[in-house]
């Protein structure tokens, strides 16, 4: 059985720090994948025969999705800071 020492604060501020770097990055991804089906959704659009309406719903619905994994991210977060925080 291992015994590790009670972290610092300072450690788990450092901690949390790369949670945040972290977190972001992933952010960072999933603006990345909406910004391609966006790209992509512009591009097929017109040749898959969708109206303009359709194309406006389509890119509310990517939207909304990406929000709803940011908010995901960000309550895990909250929730990791919490977490490592607790002494």
């Amino acid at each position: 059985r291992l015994a590790f020492p009670e972290l610092s604060t300072e450690r788990r501020q450092e901690f949390v720090k790369i949670t945040k770097k972290m977190a972001e990055d992933g952010r960072v991804a999933i603006r990345h994948v909406r910004r391609v089906a966006m790209e992509q959704l512009k591009k097929h659009a017109h040749d898959s025969g969708i109206t303009e309406d359709q194309e406006k719903q389509a890119e509310k619905d990517l939207q909304k999705l990406t929000d709803q994994y940011i908010a995901k991210i960000d309550q895990h977060l909250a929730h990791k800071e919490k977490e490592i925080m607790t002494v």
